[in-house]
């Protein structure tokens, strides 16, 4: 028994002696391999694990494999054309949301732009509004009443065809006075 287990082994891959144990089992009768051609048949095992099936090559080169990849392509295009739009939606300016339905021409709608820019100043807490900002029909800065609820008012509403265009820190919504 001891003789046994004293005889050099070779591997069955490149034939060279296994030298020291090789982890089998006494008295089983095996494929002996040295660590080296383990690693290499590993390999080869999983290589050949990657290469497609006769069965799944011969399916792709079929017409009908063909035109079923030219339909997903044709939907897939069509679902990006139908939500392209949208897409571009994201990147435009929203309008400025207004009390009324008053229609406006396009220096009223600065002005109204413009106002929600000093309400927004005035909701994050700003004591001063910007003098820059000027009412784009007056070319006057906007007048603002201060007070525990500031007030911004146009300067000359009457050239946009309204009494009074406002907003306040507690309705920082434009509002249009006829």
């Amino acid at each position: 028994m001891e003789d046994q287990d004293k005889q050099e082994k070779y591997c069955q891959g490149c034939g060279n002696p296994i030298v020291g144990g090789s982890g089998e089992e006494p008295g089983r009768e095996r494929d002996v391999y040295c660590r080296q051609c383990q690693i290499d048949k590993a390999e080869e095992y999983i290589k050949d694990a990657a290469i497609e099936t006769p069965k799944l090559k011969r399916l792709r080169e079929t017409t009908l494999w063909k035109i079923v990849m030219v339909l997903i392509l044709f939907v897939c295009m069509g679902i990006v054309a139908y939500q392209y739009p949208q897409f571009l939606l994201a990147f435009k300016e929203p309008k400025p949301v207004r009390m009324g339905t008053y229609a406006t021409d396009a220096a009223t709608d600065n002005c109204i732009k413009n106002l929600w820019q000093l309400a927004y100043d005035l909701q994050q807490g700003k004591k001063r509004i910007d003098p820059a900002i000027v009412c784009p029909a007056a070319g006057k800065p906007y007048i603002v009443i201060q007070g525990p609820n500031p007030e911004v008012h146009c300067p000359n509403p009457g050239a946009h065809g309204f009494r009074d265009i406002a907003i306040s820190k507690n309705n920082p919504v434009p509002e249009l006075i006829k």
